[in-house]
């Protein structure tokens, strides 16, 4: 397969990140189609494609494992072709550092794979590798895990909620189709939300499982840490303005509940690009995957049209699998459909 090849829309996680070794430092990836938002592919998408090359990259050395990855979206990454250089910038006996660039554009069919003259970095990383199942060492409980932010969502029947969408306390987020035309990224998640208020104030609880009824691995994380459903505003927002959002139908004629409603219906037409992503992977998942994940989100100011996100990743049995940390932006959703203007990969 060479640079330029027409790419195919795959609704499969693990065939859309596959990876083709170029030469010892180059690879390439086609970005899918299936996993964008507008036109722009879903952020900790690209960010895992290229984790997936530095797997291979230091496959021989028996580090596998991202242990922590930094990820910068310069330029508005799309469809189709990419290259993937890497640079070694540390190579330890338990712990190698990596950079990594994606490029796109101008891409060439032999070495050195990119035109320096038309080709653009779309995005950047600097990640640290390892195999975090040779770690061993000191051990200790902290205080954070006795506060009630360090109690895992409860969850009485996985299949159940599975086969019927719900129980007393969770339920599916519903996507609209006009969600599903535009972020056909989202659509690759069963993200299930609190059918009532959310756990705490503010806060955002879910679990999640693939559509695909694939597991999620080690290399699904950073898709994972950059998923959320499309109503995730609506959990963040403070106590009172839910209470506008959620009032009864003999409220609907209030001004101050008609604004924020407006505002509301106004989600749909709103992108959220990533600017920086950060990630840090605490726990192995097991080598077959896992179908479950718990994720907290929280953000702690939304102003002038940009936001910070923290999300906690737990498995079922409350270890912690990665933490991540976000600055992104709020823009209209055209800016993400191929038009010139913005340069951001996307949330």
């Amino acid at each position: 397969m060479t640079p330029g090849k027409a790419v195919r829309a795959s609704a499969s996680f693990s065939e859309a990140t596959k990876i083709e070794q170029l030469s010892s430092h180059a690879y390439q990836v086609n970005l899918s189609k299936a996993f964008c938002v507008g036109a722009v592919p879903n952020g900790g998408y690209t960010s895992a494609c290229m984790l997936a090359a530095a797997k291979i990259h230091l496959g021989l050395r028996g580090q596998p494992d991202a242990l922590t990855a930094h990820f910068e979206f310069p330029n508005r990454a799309s469809t189709g072709p990419a290259i993937l250089i890497i640079e070694d910038v540390k190579l330890g006996q338990q712990i190698s550092t990596l950079q990594l660039t994606l490029w796109q554009g101008g891409l060439l069919s032999q070495a050195p794979w990119i035109d320096h003259f038309v080709s653009r970095r779309r995005v950047l990383a600097y990640t640290t590798h390892t195999n975090l199942r040779s770690f061993s060492g000191m051990s200790m409980p902290t205080g954070y895990e006795v506060t009630p932010a360090a109690k895992l969502p409860s969850v009485s029947d996985f299949e159940a909620l599975k086969t019927n969408g719900a129980d007393k306390v969770w339920e599916k987020s519903k996507l609209p189709k006009a969600y599903a035309t535009m972020m056909p990224s989202l659509a690759h998640w069963h993200f299930y939300v609190p059918r009532n208020e959310p756990l705490s104030p503010g806060v955002l609880d879910m679990w999640i499982r693939l559509a695909s009824s694939e597991r999620i691995t080690q290399s699904t994380l950073a898709y994972v840490v950059d998923s959320f459903p499309h109503n995730m505003h609506n959990f963040l927002a403070a106590p009172a303005l839910r209470e506008l959002l959620n009032a009864p139908p003999d409220r609907s004629g209030d001004s101050d509940v008609k604004e924020i409603r407006e505002k509301d219906q106004q989600r749909a037409e709103m992108w959220f690009p990533t600017v920086v992503m950060n990630m840090e992977v605490k726990t192995a998942l097991p080598d077959d995957g896992i179908e479950w994940l718990a994720v907290r989100v929280l953000s702690k100011q939304i102003k002038d049209g940009k936001f910070d996100l923290e999300v906690l990743v737990r498995d079922p049995d409350g270890a912690i699998i990665a933490l991540s940390h976000h600055v992104g932006m709020i823009l209209n959703i055209v800016q993400s459909t191929g038009k010139k203007g913005l340069s951001k990969a996307s949330l």
